[in-house]
């Protein structure tokens, strides 16, 4: 992100009022790009994060059945960990834009990525294994009486099946990341 006195410096601009137009813009969803290079994708990487700030800033389109998955996960997952149902349809819905670009559901570089929010079958291994509080009533209500017991049998290679069909699990895991991340 440009500081204001980088950007008055830099755009020659003198004007504080448009400089702070400048600042107010730049700043918008800072806190998802933050946290998303903190706790999700994990890199802190300043060339990702200002690729991530782009995407958001430029604009994306989730297809229907993406956005269909996202409700169903926030459904699930609204209320934990004191996330709002707001909070975490904004967050997967950019973590569906920043990661895949709404394009593919496979990872772009041959990694074991999968779903539109792009996450790794081991990962969500971890989540059902690990995780397994925020596998609750709600999230049976959905997938099933016995899904978590069945998802903890999983292995990689049907994880990575299971996340690249079905975008309401891709989007449920997702939830379960971010929330497990304690951002």
């Amino acid at each position: 992100m440009v500081t204001y006195k980088q950007y008055l410096i830099r755009e020659g601009k003198f004007s504080s009022m448009l400089g702070a137009a400048a600042l107010t813009a730049g700043s918008l969803h800072a806190n998802f790009v933050k946290d998303w290079s903190d706790n999700y994708q994990t890199s802190n990487d300043p060339v990702k994060e200002r690729r991530a700030q782009q995407v958001i800033d430029t604009g994306y389109n989730v297809p229907p059945a993406a956005a269909r998955a996202i409700q169903v996960a926030v459904s699930i997952f609204s209320g934990d960990e004191g996330k709002t149902s707001r909070q975490l349809t904004e967050y997967l819905r950019h973590t569906g834009a920043v990661e895949s670009g709404y394009r593919t559901k496979v990872q772009d570089d041959g990694g074991p990525a999968r779903s539109y929010w792009q996450v790794e079958p081991t990962t969500a291994m971890d989540l059902v294994k690990n995780s397994s509080p925020y596998f609750g009533k709600k999230f049976h209500a959905y997938f099933g009486k016995h899904a978590l017991s069945k998802l903890q049998s999983f292995d990689a290679q049907t994880w990575s099946e299971y996340l690249e069909k079905h975008d309401d699990l891709g989007a449920a895991m997702a939830a379960a990341k971010w929330l497990a991340s304690n951002w």
